[in-house]
Formats: C-alpha cells, sequence, structure tokens
C-alpha cells in the first residue's frame, strides 16, 4: 500500500484558502452523497451545502464525476497514509500485520460512512465512471498485495511463518479483512468492527504460523 507523498513546499495564503474551500466541498458532497445516492445528489445541492455558488464549486470540480473520483482517490489516499504510518512504528513481521488490520479497521469504523458510499453505490454509477474507479481499486489492489506480501516474505524467512507462497498468503488475509469489513457493514454495523481484529488475526496466524 502506497502512502508516501512528495515532499512539497508550503502553500501561501490563497493556496490555503483554495485547499480548505475545496475540502469543505468534499465534505459536503460526501455527506450527500451518503444520504441521498451518487444519482439523487446534485452539483447545485453540493453547492448550497458547502455554502459555495455553483459557479464557485465548478472552479474546483468541472463535474460531478471528477468530484466523486476524487473524493475516492484522497480516501484513498489517507487510509494507504495512516496504514504505512503505523505499520513504520513496529518492527516485526507480525507486528506490522497487526499493525495494519487494526488501523484498518479502526479507519473503516470511524469512517463507515465514506466506505458505505464507495462500496456499495457502485453498480449505480454510468461506464466511464465505473470504469475509471475500476482501474483505481485495481492499482491499489495490486499495491496492498505487495505490501502484505512483503511482509509475510520477510516472516518465512526469519522462520515465523510457514514456508508458503507468500501471495497465496497475502490473499487469504486479504480475504478475512476485506469479509470481515463487507459483513459489519452489512449487519448495519451491529457490533464494533475494531473488536473483531484480535479474531481475525488469530484465525490467519493459526494457518500461518510454523509450530
Amino acid at each position: 500500500m502506497s502512502g508516501k507523498k512528495k515532499l512539497e513546499k508550503p502553500l501561501n495564503r490563497k493556496e490555503r484558502e483554495y485547499e480548505s474551500r475545496r475540502k469543505e466541498t468534499l465534505a459536503a458532497a460526501l455527506k450527500l452523497f451518503s444520504q441521498k445516492g451518487y444519482h439523487q445528489t446534485s452539483m447545485s445541492e453540493i453547492a448550497k451545502a458547502a455554502e459555495f455558488s455553483i459557479g464557485s464549486l465548478y472552479n474546483f470540480f468541472k463535474n460531478k464525476e471528477e468530484l466523486y473520483l476524487t473524493l475516492f482517490n484522497e480516501e484513498i489516499e489517507e487510509i494507504a497514509g495512516l496504514v504505512n504510518q503505523e505499520m513504520g512504528k513496529v518492527l516485526t513481521p507480525r507486528e506490522k500485520l497487526n499493525a495494519l488490520v487494526h488501523t484498518l479497521f479502526n479507519y473503516f469504523e470511524n469512517r463507515w460512512e465514506a466506505f458505505h458510499v464507495f462500496a456499495l453505490s457502485q453498480q449505480e454509477f454510468e461506464h466511464s465512471l465505473q470504469a475509471n474507479l475500476g482501474n483505481v481499486i485495481r492499482l491499489r489492489h495490486l499495491q496492498f498485495l505487495q505490501t502484505v506480501s512483503a511482509i509475510i516474505k520477510q516472516g518465512s524467512e526469519k522462520g515465523i511463518f510457514k514456508p508458503l507462497p507468500a501471495e497465496a498468503m497475502s490473499l487469504a488475509l486479504i480475504g478475512l479483512i476485506n469479509g470481515s469489513i463487507i459483513l459489519w457493514i452489512e449487519s448495519n454495523r451491529a457490533y464494533s468492527l475494531k473488536e473483531r481484529a484480535p479474531e481475525i488475526l488469530e484465525i490467519f496466524y493459526t494457518g500461518v504460523e510454523k509450530k
């Protein structure tokens, strides 16, 4: 999962104001999308919720599709950054996998509204938006798979995990993570996702740890 950001020079006052207004627009759009759905939300409604004129809104995004894709990409970037940050605080392969799962579950529980919008509404989109989202999702999935595989490979080399194909073990863990999040959403968040992290990790480790 790639969450690295290039070093950037500090923004000046005008740029900071622009960025602040852009983020306000994205926050307003996310709230409306979660309440009404993508197709039922208009650009004029987003502008009103963000307290901007419709003309100002189009200064930030040329259309609703671009706004949605920006929202999706920035959410993914934030998740990746948090996961990399937490994994960077620990050293061993097991600690890194623990950090990865706990961070993801914490994030989705705290940001369930965004996940609900992105994960459960894609079938409603026109072909061009589906294609763009699909490309982003495939790229991020491959990056995530590479990250997890590298950690598991390191664990196998150290004799912590069984000498099985790292990619296959990674797919097993990712499947557990994705399935747990989807079931939690479909249960209408009837329980704490964060509290399920130790169970998921135990199921995975029982299968891969070397006895």
